[in-house]
Protein backbone atom coordinates (compact mmCIF):
# COMPACT_ATOMS: atom_id res chain seq x y z
CA UNK A 1 0.00 0.00 0.00
CA UNK A 2 0.75 3.50 -1.08
CA UNK A 3 2.09 6.04 2.09
CA UNK A 4 1.84 9.07 0.22
CA UNK A 5 -1.83 10.48 0.44
CA UNK A 6 -1.50 10.00 -3.88
CA UNK A 7 -1.58 6.24 -4.91
CA UNK A 8 0.33 4.46 -8.47
CA UNK A 9 -2.12 2.72 -10.20
CA UNK A 10 0.13 0.65 -12.43
CA UNK A 11 -0.85 0.62 -16.15
CA UNK A 12 -0.71 -3.23 -17.25
CA UNK A 13 -0.87 -3.03 -21.04
CA UNK A 14 1.22 -5.34 -22.33
CA UNK A 15 1.90 -8.08 -24.99
CA UNK A 16 0.66 -11.04 -22.65
CA UNK A 17 -0.73 -12.30 -19.71
CA UNK A 18 2.29 -14.15 -18.96
CA UNK A 19 4.28 -10.83 -18.85
CA UNK A 20 1.56 -9.24 -17.00
CA UNK A 21 1.82 -11.95 -14.58
CA UNK A 22 5.68 -11.64 -14.19
CA UNK A 23 5.44 -7.98 -13.49
CA UNK A 24 2.67 -8.25 -11.01
CA UNK A 25 4.97 -10.93 -8.95
CA UNK A 26 8.29 -8.45 -9.84
CA UNK A 27 6.41 -4.96 -7.87
CA UNK A 28 5.04 -7.53 -5.19
CA UNK A 29 3.12 -5.69 -2.16
CA UNK A 30 4.49 -2.37 -3.32
CA UNK A 31 2.04 -1.76 -5.71
CA UNK A 32 -1.90 -1.40 -4.52
CA UNK A 33 -3.63 -0.84 -7.60
CA UNK A 34 -3.95 -1.66 -11.20
CA UNK A 35 -4.99 -0.63 -14.56
CA UNK A 36 -6.78 -2.70 -17.06
CA UNK A 37 -7.53 -0.99 -20.76
CA UNK A 38 -9.00 -2.83 -23.76
CA UNK A 39 -5.62 -4.63 -24.46
CA UNK A 40 -5.54 -7.09 -21.43
CA UNK A 41 -9.43 -7.37 -21.06
CA UNK A 42 -10.33 -8.50 -24.35
CA UNK A 43 -7.37 -10.77 -24.06
CA UNK A 44 -7.40 -12.37 -20.88
CA UNK A 45 -10.87 -11.75 -19.64
CA UNK A 46 -13.15 -11.35 -16.69
CA UNK A 47 -11.00 -14.48 -14.98
CA UNK A 48 -7.82 -12.24 -15.01
CA UNK A 49 -9.24 -9.85 -12.92
CA UNK A 50 -10.58 -11.73 -10.44
CA UNK A 51 -7.19 -13.86 -9.85
CA UNK A 52 -5.81 -9.73 -9.85
CA UNK A 53 -8.06 -9.46 -7.11
CA UNK A 54 -7.80 -12.21 -5.15
CA UNK A 55 -3.75 -11.29 -4.96
CA UNK A 56 -5.26 -8.49 -2.97
CA UNK A 57 -4.48 -5.32 -5.68
CA UNK A 58 -8.02 -3.13 -6.64
CA UNK A 59 -8.44 -2.80 -10.25
CA UNK A 60 -9.23 0.31 -11.81
CA UNK A 61 -10.97 -0.70 -15.15
CA UNK A 62 -10.19 1.33 -18.20
CA UNK A 63 -12.87 0.74 -21.12
CA UNK A 64 -13.78 3.85 -21.80
CA UNK A 65 -17.68 3.27 -22.49
CA UNK A 66 -19.12 5.34 -25.08
CA UNK A 67 -22.35 4.10 -26.84
CA UNK A 68 -25.84 5.47 -26.55
CA UNK A 69 -27.31 5.81 -23.04
CA UNK A 70 -29.00 2.23 -23.00
CA UNK A 71 -26.24 0.20 -24.07
CA UNK A 72 -23.88 1.83 -21.89
CA UNK A 73 -26.09 1.04 -18.80
CA UNK A 74 -26.33 -2.49 -19.85
CA UNK A 75 -22.57 -2.57 -20.16
CA UNK A 76 -22.03 -1.52 -16.60
CA UNK A 77 -25.05 -4.78 -15.45
CA UNK A 78 -22.67 -6.79 -17.35
CA UNK A 79 -20.18 -6.08 -15.37
CA UNK A 80 -21.66 -6.03 -11.74
CA UNK A 81 -19.55 -9.54 -10.85
CA UNK A 82 -16.56 -8.09 -11.52
CA UNK A 83 -13.81 -7.30 -8.32
CA UNK A 84 -13.83 -3.91 -10.55
CA UNK A 85 -13.00 -0.38 -8.00
CA UNK A 86 -13.18 2.26 -10.79
CA UNK A 87 -14.19 2.24 -14.05
CA UNK A 88 -13.87 4.45 -17.37
CA UNK A 89 -16.69 5.92 -19.11
CA UNK A 90 -16.34 8.76 -22.34
CA UNK A 91 -17.80 12.17 -21.43
CA UNK A 92 -18.59 12.51 -24.91
CA UNK A 93 -21.24 10.19 -24.32
CA UNK A 94 -23.14 13.33 -23.09
CA UNK A 95 -25.37 13.95 -19.44
CA UNK A 96 -28.29 11.77 -20.39
CA UNK A 97 -26.05 8.37 -20.88
CA UNK A 98 -23.78 9.68 -18.24
CA UNK A 99 -26.88 10.59 -15.12
CA UNK A 100 -28.30 6.82 -16.54
CA UNK A 101 -24.80 5.39 -15.80
CA UNK A 102 -24.56 7.29 -12.87
CA UNK A 103 -27.90 5.90 -11.50
CA UNK A 104 -27.39 2.34 -12.70
CA UNK A 105 -23.81 1.70 -10.99
CA UNK A 106 -25.28 2.61 -7.76
CA UNK A 107 -27.52 -0.52 -8.09
CA UNK A 108 -25.22 -3.18 -10.18
CA UNK A 109 -21.62 -1.51 -9.09
CA UNK A 110 -22.21 -0.26 -5.59
CA UNK A 111 -18.40 -0.05 -4.73
CA UNK A 112 -17.30 1.12 -7.98
CA UNK A 113 -16.42 5.10 -8.86
CA UNK A 114 -17.20 5.90 -12.34
CA UNK A 115 -14.61 8.24 -14.30
CA UNK A 116 -14.99 10.17 -17.16
CA UNK A 117 -12.68 10.94 -19.31
CA UNK A 118 -12.50 14.36 -20.43
CA UNK A 119 -9.86 14.92 -23.10
CA UNK A 120 -7.03 12.18 -24.32
CA UNK A 121 -3.92 13.16 -22.70
CA UNK A 122 -2.38 12.09 -26.33
CA UNK A 123 -3.86 14.84 -27.93
CA UNK A 124 -3.11 18.43 -28.50
CA UNK A 125 -4.75 21.50 -29.53
CA UNK A 126 -4.19 20.12 -33.56
CA UNK A 127 -5.91 16.47 -32.68
CA UNK A 128 -8.81 18.33 -30.76
CA UNK A 129 -9.49 21.03 -33.90
CA UNK A 130 -9.23 18.11 -36.39
CA UNK A 131 -12.05 16.15 -35.25
CA UNK A 132 -13.90 19.37 -35.21
CA UNK A 133 -14.11 20.83 -31.77
CA UNK A 134 -13.47 24.43 -32.03
CA UNK A 135 -12.74 25.03 -28.32
CA UNK A 136 -9.23 25.34 -27.05
CA UNK A 137 -8.30 21.81 -24.48
CA UNK A 138 -8.27 23.66 -21.35
CA UNK A 139 -12.11 24.87 -21.93
CA UNK A 140 -13.09 21.25 -23.40
CA UNK A 141 -11.54 19.98 -20.33
CA UNK A 142 -13.36 22.30 -18.09
CA UNK A 143 -16.36 21.99 -19.77
CA UNK A 144 -16.96 18.04 -19.79
CA UNK A 145 -15.84 17.82 -16.19
CA UNK A 146 -18.35 20.28 -14.88
CA UNK A 147 -21.30 18.05 -17.22
CA UNK A 148 -20.17 14.91 -15.84
CA UNK A 149 -20.20 15.58 -12.09
CA UNK A 150 -23.21 17.51 -12.62
CA UNK A 151 -24.66 14.13 -14.14
CA UNK A 152 -22.92 12.92 -10.32
CA UNK A 153 -19.80 10.74 -11.73
CA UNK A 154 -17.41 10.26 -9.19
CA UNK A 155 -14.00 11.25 -10.70
CA UNK A 156 -12.69 12.91 -13.65
CA UNK A 157 -9.83 11.90 -16.06
CA UNK A 158 -8.25 14.35 -17.18
CA UNK A 159 -4.31 16.09 -17.68
CA UNK A 160 -2.28 16.49 -15.19
CA UNK A 161 -1.83 20.12 -16.23
CA UNK A 162 -5.79 20.56 -15.88
CA UNK A 163 -5.57 19.20 -12.32
CA UNK A 164 -4.81 23.77 -10.77
CA UNK A 165 -7.33 24.68 -12.62
CA UNK A 166 -10.37 21.73 -12.25
CA UNK A 167 -9.32 21.48 -8.18
CA UNK A 168 -11.35 24.91 -7.32
CA UNK A 169 -14.28 24.19 -9.52
CA UNK A 170 -14.92 20.67 -9.43
CA UNK A 171 -16.72 19.22 -5.79
CA UNK A 172 -14.18 18.88 -3.35
CA UNK A 173 -15.06 14.84 -3.35
CA UNK A 174 -14.43 14.91 -7.39
CA UNK A 175 -11.69 11.80 -7.83
CA UNK A 176 -8.87 12.95 -9.73
CA UNK A 177 -7.44 10.07 -11.91
CA UNK A 178 -4.47 11.27 -14.12
CA UNK A 179 -2.60 9.26 -16.86
CA UNK A 180 0.51 11.88 -18.14
CA UNK A 181 2.79 10.93 -15.65
CA UNK A 182 6.51 10.96 -16.20
CA UNK A 183 8.81 10.12 -13.45
CA UNK A 184 11.80 12.71 -13.54
CA UNK A 185 13.91 12.14 -16.51
CA UNK A 186 11.60 9.66 -18.34
CA UNK A 187 10.45 10.33 -22.24
CA UNK A 188 7.69 11.56 -22.39
CA UNK A 189 6.59 8.75 -25.30
CA UNK A 190 3.00 9.40 -26.86
CA UNK A 191 2.32 11.50 -24.20
CA UNK A 192 1.45 15.17 -24.77
CA UNK A 193 0.72 16.73 -21.49
CA UNK A 194 2.66 15.58 -18.99
CA UNK A 195 3.68 15.92 -15.02
CA UNK A 196 5.91 14.23 -12.95
CA UNK A 197 4.55 12.37 -9.74
CA UNK A 198 5.83 14.84 -7.68
CA UNK A 199 3.88 17.62 -9.23
CA UNK A 200 0.85 16.18 -9.86
CA UNK A 201 0.64 15.33 -6.39
CA UNK A 202 0.67 18.88 -5.54
CA UNK A 203 -1.85 19.39 -7.67
CA UNK A 204 -4.49 17.63 -6.23
CA UNK A 205 -4.28 14.20 -7.85
CA UNK A 206 -5.87 11.10 -6.08
CA UNK A 207 -3.84 8.87 -8.48
CA UNK A 208 -1.59 8.35 -10.90
CA UNK A 209 -1.75 6.21 -13.90
CA UNK A 210 2.39 5.46 -15.05
CA UNK A 211 2.81 2.31 -17.42
CA UNK A 212 5.99 2.48 -19.13
CA UNK A 213 8.28 4.21 -16.85
CA UNK A 214 7.51 0.65 -14.67
CA UNK A 215 6.90 -1.97 -17.16
CA UNK A 216 9.68 -1.01 -19.27
CA UNK A 217 12.16 -0.85 -16.51
CA UNK A 218 14.45 -3.36 -16.14
CA UNK A 219 13.79 -3.72 -12.42
CA UNK A 220 9.73 -2.50 -12.11
CA UNK A 221 9.96 -2.82 -8.25
CA UNK A 222 12.77 -0.56 -8.01
CA UNK A 223 11.28 2.04 -10.67
CA UNK A 224 7.57 2.13 -8.51
CA UNK A 225 9.56 2.60 -5.30
CA UNK A 226 11.48 5.97 -6.68
CA UNK A 227 8.18 6.88 -7.91
CA UNK A 228 7.01 6.45 -4.40
CA UNK A 229 9.70 8.26 -2.67
CA UNK A 230 8.98 11.24 -5.53
CA UNK A 231 5.65 11.14 -4.10
CA UNK A 232 7.17 11.66 -0.88
CA UNK A 233 9.40 14.22 -1.57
Amino acid sequence: MVDSKTEVILALDVESRAKAEKILISTGSKLNWVKIGLQTYLRDGPNFLHEIASSGKEIFLDLKLHDIPNTMVKAIESLSNLPIKMLTLHSTAGPEALHKCATAAKEFLPKTKLLAVTVLTSMNQENLTSIGVENKIPDQVDKLAQMAVDANIDGIVCSPLELVRLRPILPASTTFVTPGIRPTGSASGDQKRVMTPHEASQAGANFLVIGRPILAAQNPEDALTKIQIELDK
